[in-house]
């Protein structure tokens, strides 16, 4: 039977689930809801980060990321701050949809998959 760690748990979801090898990330949305497309997306990025980190991995063991925009006209904004925070990492698994997120200040949300 493998062991499952869960780091910040809340009344409703873990921000990180470890099983095994394997490292699930809650989707995490944007701190500066006050911001544009490209700071929350930075915003999310360094979350998923430092999460990754709490969890004693880093951003080069994720290999999969899911992409929410509220809205795909800032798809290619988004892709600038992505493309510039990937660009030193083997490239992971990635989708990117169009979704309604759980709050208008939100313009995106992301979630990983990673291994330690």
């Amino acid at each position: 039977m493998t062991d499952i760690q869960r780091f910040y748990s809340g009344a409703r979801a873990s921000q990180v689930v470890i099983s095994g090898q394997y490292l699930e990330t809650a989707g995490l949305v944007a701190k500066c809801t006050d911001q544009g497309i490209k700071e929350q997306t930075q915003c999310v990025l360094t979350q998923l980060e430092q999460l990754m980190l709490d969890a004693g991995a880093n951003k080069n063991r994720i290999i999969g990321i899911q992409i929410w925009l509220a809205n795909m006209a800032d798809f290619d904004e988004m892709n600038k701050v992505y493309d510039a925070w990937v660009s030193e990492l083997e490239k992971p698994a990635r989708a990117c949809v169009g979704a309604q997120l759980a709050s208008p200040e939100y313009l995106i949300e992301i979630r990983a998959t990673g291994t330690l």
